[in-house]
């Protein structure tokens, strides 16, 4: 492969760093620059050996990218996202979204006028373990599949939220981490019609729930369950116990989702599969296996995809109508936490 697609970074705080990080090491792509005002992402360039611009604008006009990655606080995804796709560059724009079914509306629309690719960031979509399962559960391997349940419960240092947009409406666990999880249902299970939430700030005292759970109806009649936090200390979540986090410790052992069909069970990350031995009933013994993955970064092939799109090779593997969908879900979830009526026990 001669030309290397020229990707210009637009944010290097938190995870435009690891983006820099695996344009040195994905097939295909090179970083050609960086937008961001912060004197860290001037020293970042620096260090890298790339133009800076302290205006996205400059770099868009630049002549110097073929796509851009947007990276930036959630609340400036579709001011940055359309300036780019008015241009005619490829976006990959990281999750979610926006920050606001507008802005959402405001980027899938520029995009689809335009007819300018725009990627959303779902990394976990290029994950091995996600991969497998889809195609285990296309091949029928669960039957119909009839619940869900969902885990993304962690602990977040306290100097995370020194950034304050993490704090407010537009941040928080929901936006922040559980879309991926959303995202990751919705592409293994299918579309979300309602959903019921019911959230907490006891802990951090934030304007957002720092834990939370939320009920799902899938269009197709299953029925998936999610408890999320910021503030517990625990395994159970996919980035820690999948291994393909960006900037986590080694795995622990332990899974994050676990769904249930008909005719089997998997848990993910590990793909244990669980089936009854013949019979198929609550009295017939258990057997499990594991099935075979394929073991891939998924930041990285989420950048090689990106080439393989600006070149006119691929289609998004989630696109900017994808990436609403997932978004309009986990803005109903936050939707509900502030308003869905609980039923009072009695005593």
């Amino acid at each position: 492969m001669d030309k290397q697609t020229r990707v210009g970074l637009i944010g290097a705080g938190l995870i435009g760093k690891e983006h820099a990080k695996y344009l040195g090491i994905a097939s295909g792509v090179e970083l050609a620059a960086i937008a961001d005002p912060t004197p860290a992402a001037q020293s970042l360039a620096e260090e890298l050996g790339v133009p800076h611009f302290s205006d996205y604008e400059a770099l868009l006009d630049s002549g110097l990218v073929d796509a851009v990655i947007v990276a930036l606080p959630n609340v400036m995804h579709a001011d940055a996202t359309t300036s780019a796709v008015a241009r005619g560059i490829v976006v990959l724009v990281e999750k979610p979204i926006a920050d606001s079914l507008e802005d959402g509306r405001r980027i899938l629309e520029a995009a689809e006028a335009a007819s300018v690719p725009v990627l959303v960031g779902h990394q976990r979509r290029y994950a091995p373990d996600i991969a497998a399962a889809k195609a285990f559960i296309e091949e029928g391997g669960l039957g119909t599949i009839v619940s869900v349940a969902m885990l993304s419960t962690w602990r977040k240092p306290d100097e995370y939220f020194e950034v304050e947009w993490r704090r407010r409406v537009g941040g928080g666990p929901v936006l922040i981490n559980l879309i991926h999880d959303i995202d990751v249902m919705r592409y293994l299970v299918g579309d979300i019609d309602s959903v019921t939430a019911m959230g907490s700030s006891a802990i951090r005292g934030f304007e957002v729930a720092d834990t939370g759970g939320a009920l799902f109806r899938f269009s197709n009649g299953a029925i998936g369950t999610a408890s999320f936090s910021d503030a517990a200390a625990s395994p159970w979540n996919w980035d820690l116990t999948s291994g393909s986090g960006a900037y986590f410790p080694p795995p622990p052992p332990g899974d994050a989702y676990f769904i249930s069909g008909t005719k089997a069970s998997i848990a993910l990350p590990s793909l244990t599969v669980y089936e009854h031995e013949e019979g198929n009933h609550w009295q017939v013994p258990i057997r499990t296996r594991t099935l075979e993955r394929r073991d891939t970064n998924p930041y990285i092939a989420q950048l090689e995809h990106l080439a393989a799109v600006v070149r006119g090779e691929a289609e998004p593997v989630i696109s900017a109508r994808d990436g609403f969908r997932s978004l309009a879900v986990a803005v109903a979830v936050d939707q509900s936490l502030a308003t869905s009526p609980a039923v009072k026990v009695e005593k």
